[in-house]
């Protein structure tokens, strides 16, 4: 179990920054896999597609795992998974904006 005794960070500072590099990663890799389906190779769009499926699997529970915290609603949820990639940035955006709540 990992010691945080030295960390001044919240638990939801520390899911809120892991949530952010996902959303980039989740952007990322889907920008992959559409430039390799769109050149037509069928190996990258495979393996990118693979990467890209478990990076958004990771994106939608982690954005769950957080809604009650951070206050959000289940529509913004839902429109974040549901607009995939730009969802993502979406988050990233509010997160880098809005930071995490003080009451939380």
């Amino acid at each position: 179990m990992p010691d945080y005794a030295d960390d001044e960070t919240t638990e939801l500072e520390r899911k809120t920054a892991s949530l952010k590099w996902v959303s980039l990663i989740e952007t990322v890799t889907y920008i992959l896999l559409f430039a390799f389906w769109q050149g037509g190779s069928a190996a990258g769009t495979a393996v990118f597609g693979s990467i890209h499926g478990l990076v958004f699997l990771a994106f939608c529970g982690m954005v769950v795992g957080v809604r009650a915290e951070m206050g959000w609603t289940w529509g913004y949820v839902a429109l974040a998974v549901l607009l995939g990639p730009l969802g993502a940035v979406l988050v990233y955006a509010r997160l880098k904006r809005e930071g995490v709540p003080a009451q939380a």
